[in-house]
C-alpha cells in the first residue's frame, strides 16, 4: 500500500514538475537569447507593413503584432518580420498594442525605425530585443508555483516514504507498544526546531507572493485607467502575501535566535491515569522575567472533504497549564532546562493516528516572554494507557514544587483582563469584565468580517443568484453580531457575603440580577469558544433551584477562569463552593 500510494503521489507530482521545468527552460532560453542580442548591431529600418491581430476566445482576447520591414546591412538589403523576443499572441501587458501603435506611426510618416541585426547572420534581425518583464513574471509564476509544488511533493513523498518504512519496521517489532512506532518517541527525545516552521513559512510566502505579484501591476491599471474601483478588492491577496512574508521573517529570526529545543521524557509514554514528566532542554540561555508557561493539550484533528474542499480543524478537548518561576540550570550561562510534570486524567483519550481523517494528538507547549522575539516550542508527545494507569492517581508535585510560580491572584486577574475593586456598599468586592478584553480574537474576526463583506460586495456587483447572496449575507450578519459582542460586551459582578448582583450586556447595559448567597449551589468554568490554540471559558453559577446564570465571558484558559471563580467565592465568604468544576469537551 505504501508503494502504491507513493506511485500515485509520483504520478500526481510529475505533471506539475514537468510544467515547471518546461517553463523554466523557456524562460532560461529567452534570457540567454536576450543576452546574446545585446551584441547585435543597431541599424535603421523602414516599416513596410504592420498589423495587430486579435484572437477572441470564450473568456479573453489575445493579441499579436505583426510587421514587415526593410533594412540595409553592409551594402545589402534585407527584409525582416521578427518583432519581439516572444512569438505568438498573448494578452499579458500591452506590449502588442503599444508596439503596433509605435510601428504604425513610423510607417505613416516614413521615418526609419531602429532594428538590431545579427552580424554573423545579417538576415536575422529583430525590432524589440528587450525582455518583457510582465512575461518574465508570468513565466516565473509557473516555474516557482508548478515546479515548487511538483518537486515539493516529490521530496516530501520520498521523505515520507522513508519515514513510513522505518515506522512500519518499528510497528512490526513492537506491535503492542504504539509509542515505540516513532524513533523519537522510542528514544524518549522529541525535538522541536523553528527551522521546520521557517521552511514552511518560506514556501507558503514564496508560493502566495509569486501567484499574487501580478496584481500589484494589474490592479492600478484597472483602477486608474479603467476606473474600476471594485478591483481594489483584489489587493487583499498581495496584502496577505505581505503578511506571509512577515511571518517568514519572524520564523527565520526565531530559528536563528533559539535553535532547537529537546523534550527528554522521564518515562515513555506519558501515562493516562498517571503523568507526563521530563525536561525541556534549550540551545541557548533563556531568562524570562515572568517565568515559563507550560501547556499540555489534547487535540482532536479532523479532516473533512477532499481535493479543493479538503479542510482540517484542530479542536482542543482537554487542556492544563502551569507557570514555572525558574528552571533547573540557573547558573548555566549557555542553556536552560525546564522541568515538566503534568497529571493526565484517567478518562482521557490516548494518542491515535491510525485514522488519518480523525486523529488524537497530545501536544506539550512552552513559552516565555523575551526581549525582542519571544521563546516558544511545541512537542507532539505519546500519551497512552499502560499497566501503570490508575483511575485514582494523584500527582506528587514535590519534585517540581520548588520551581512552580507561587499563586498570585492579582497577576492572574490582570492577565485575564478582570478588574477587582471594592464594592459600592463597602462590604464586598466588585469584579468588572471590561469591553474588548479579548483583543486578538476581536481584531482577527473583524479582519475576516471585512474580507467577507468585501466578497459580498463583489457578489452583488456580479449579480449572483439571490439565494447565494442571502446565504452569504446571513453569515455576514451573524459574524457582525459576534464581533459586537467581542468588542463591546461588558459585565459587572458586585459580591458580598449576602449574595451577588450580576449586570451584563453590550456596553454594560442590561438588567441587574440578584442572587442570594444561600441560593448558590456551585460555580463552573464552562468551555466556550476556541481561537487558534486558545480555549476560552465562561463563568456560570448554578442556583439550588437549577437556574443557571452566566456571570462572565471568555476567560482565556481554565487556570485564569478558576482563579476568578476562587476570588468570587472568597468574596462571598464561602470557599466551600469549590473545588471548582471545569467542563471540557468529552
Amino acid at each position: 500500500m505504501q508503494k502504491r500510494g507513493f506511485g500515485c503521489l509520483l504520478l500526481f507530482a510529475l505533471p506539475f514538475a514537468a510544467v515547471g521545468v518546461g517553463m523554466g527552460i523557456w524562460l532560461g532560453s529567452t534570457i540567454i537569447t536576450h543576452l546574446g542580442m545585446q551584441g547585435w548591431e543597431e541599424v535603421p529600418a523602414q516599416i513596410v507593413r504592420t498589423e495587430l491581430q486579435a484572437s477572441k476566445g470564450s473568456k479573453s482576447t489575445t493579441y499579436q503584432v505583426l510587421a514587415e520591414y526593410v533594412y540595409q546591412y553592409r551594402g545589402r538589403e534585407y527584409r525582416g518580420t521578427a518583432v519581439g523576443l516572444y512569438g505568438g499572441s498573448d494578452n499579458i501587458g500591452s506590449f502588442h498594442q503599444d508596439a503596433h501603435r509605435e510601428l504604425g506611426e513610423h510607417q505613416k510618416t516614413g521615418r526609419p525605425f531602429r532594428c538590431y541585426v545579427n552580424p554573423r547572420q545579417p538576415a536575422e534581425a529583430i525590432l524589440y530585443r528587450n525582455l518583457r518583464w510582465e512575461m518574465v513574471a508570468f513565466q516565473s509564476i509557473f516555474v516557482l508555483a508548478f515546479g515548487g509544488v511538483g518537486f515539493g511533493i516529490l521530496i516530501a513523498g520520498v521523505l515520507g516514504y522513508r519515514k513510513a518504512k522505518v515506522e512500519q519496521a518499528l510497528a512490526a517489532e513492537h506491535p503492542a507498544a504504539p509509542w515505540m512506532h516513532r524513533r523519537d518517541w522510542a528514544a524518549g527525545q522529541v525535538v522541536y526546531s523553528a527551522k521546520k516552521m521557517a521552511v514552511i513559512a518560506l514556501a507558503c510566502a514564496l508560493f502566495w507572493n509569486v501567484i499574487s505579484a501580478p496584481l500589484w501591476f494589474l490592479i492600478p491599471h484597472e483602477v486608474i485607467q479603467k476606473g474600476n474601483r471594485l478591483a481594489l478588492l483584489g489587493l487583499v491577496f498581495p496584502l496577505v502575501g505581505l503578511g506571509l512574508a512577515g511571518w517568514t521573517i519572524v520564523s527565520i529570526m526565531k530559528w536563528r535566535k533559539y535553535g532547537p529545543s529537546v523534550f527528554r521524557m522521564a518515562s515513555v509514554p506519558g501515562v493516562i491515569g498517571g503523568q507526563l514528566a521530563g525536561v525541556i532542554s534549550t540551545s541557548v540561555k533563556i531568562k524570562p522575567d515572568d517565568g515559563f508557561r507550560l501547556m499540555l493539550n489534547c487535540i482532536e484533528r479532523r479532516t473533512t472533504g477532499s481535493g479543493k474542499e479538503r479542510n482540517t480543524t484542530e479542536t482542543i478537548v482537554w487542556q492544563d497549564e502551569q507557570i514555572l518561576a525558574r528552571e533547573l540550570l540557573q547558573s548555566d550561562p549557555d542553556r536552560s532546562a525546564i522541568p515538566v510534570q503534568f497529571p493526565i486524567p484517567y478518562d482521557s483519550r490516548p494518542t491515535d493516528g491510525s485514522t488519518p481523517n480523525c486523529q488524537t494528538i497530545w501536544r506539550l507547549e512552552v513559552a516565555s516572554k523575551e526581549p525582542g522575539l519571544d521563546y516558544g516550542a511545541r512537542f507532539d508527545v505519546p500519551v497512552f494507557k499502560t499497566p501503570d494507569s490508575d483511575p485514582h492517581f494523584v500527582l506528587d508535585r514535590s519534585a517540581i514544587a520548588e520551581y512552580m510560580a507561587p499563586s498570585d491572584p492579582k497577576r492572574d486577574l490582570a492577565e485575564a483582563g478582570v478588574l477587582k475593586t471594592a464594592s459600592l456598599t463597602g462590604d464586598g468586592c466588585r469584579f468588572v469584565f471590561p469591553m474588548g478584553r479579548n483583543l486578538g480574537s476581536a481584531v482577527g474576526l473583524s479582519v475576516f468580517w471585512l474580507i467577507w463583506t468585501g466578497v459580498i460586495v463583489l457578489i452583488l456587483h456580479l449579480k449572483a443568484p439571490l439565494l447565494f447572496t442571502i446565504a452569504f449575507g446571513l453569515v455576514d450578519v451573524i459574524l457582525f453580531l459576534v464581533i459586537l459582542d467581542l468588542w463591546f460586551y461588558r459585565s459587572v459582578i458586585d459580591v458580598s457575603p449576602r449574595g451577588m448582583t450580576v449586570t451584563g450586556g453590550l456596553f454594560g447595559v442590561g438588567s441587574a440580577r440578584w442572587v442570594e448567597a444561600a441560593n448558590i449551589a456551585k460555580f463552573e468554568a464552562i468551555r466556550g469558544m476556541q481561537s487558534g490554540e486558545q480555549v476560552f471559558y465562561n463563568l456560570v453559577i448554578t442556583c439550588r433551584d437549577g437556574k443557571r446564570i452566566k456571570v462572565g465571558k471568555r476567560l482565556p484558559g481554565n487556570r485564569l477562569a478558576e482563579t476568578v471563580l476562587q476570588q468570587i467565592a472568597q468574596s462571598l465568604g464561602n470557599p466551600s463552593l469549590g473545588p471548582l468544576t471545569r467542563r471540557d469537551r468529552p
